[in-house]
């Protein structure tokens, strides 16, 4: 009886961990990147904006960026060791971003989570292109 009862809260607590998880889409030439947001108030807000269709360019030949429409959040955030994949927030421009290829630190940024698969289509993008980002339910 113990064990059941252990192993249906372990699954009421896997499924409300499930619910609370945000996940968003970006679709662009033919591609789709599905991103796992983290839980910070940044990613809330973007979360919360959502759908919108932003203008990626590359940046350093290192990363992809677009500027939002308005500024997130910085309550509660610090900054981080950038890795290949991560979807981050640029607060000094304003800009989103996806690393794909390795950069330093820098003050402002705050990351915003981590791409699912494959980030080195985008190396190969050279040209400005569309991003629409929707979320995932």
């Amino acid at each position: 009886m113990k064990k059941i009862l252990i192993l249906l809260i372990f699954s009421v607590l896997t499924l409300f961990a499930k619910e609370g998880t945000m996940e968003i889409k970006l679709s662009f030439e033919n591609n789709e990147m599905i991103v796992l947001l983290e839980d910070n108030a940044a990613a809330r807000e973007l979360y919360e904006m959502l759908p919108l269709k932003l203008n990626f360019s590359d940046y350093a030949r290192k990363e992809k960026v677009a500027h939002l429409p308005k500024n997130l959040s910085l309550s509660n955030t610090q900054g981080y060791n950038p890795q290949i994949g991560d979807f981050f927030y640029f607060s000094p421009w304003g800009n989103i971003g996806i690393y794909y290829e390795k950069q330093p630190p820098y003050q402002g940024l705050v990351y915003l989570g981590k791409i699912k698969g494959d980030v080195s289509k985008l190396r190969g993008i050279k040209a400005d292109f569309e991003v629409l980002i929707t979320r995932v339910e």
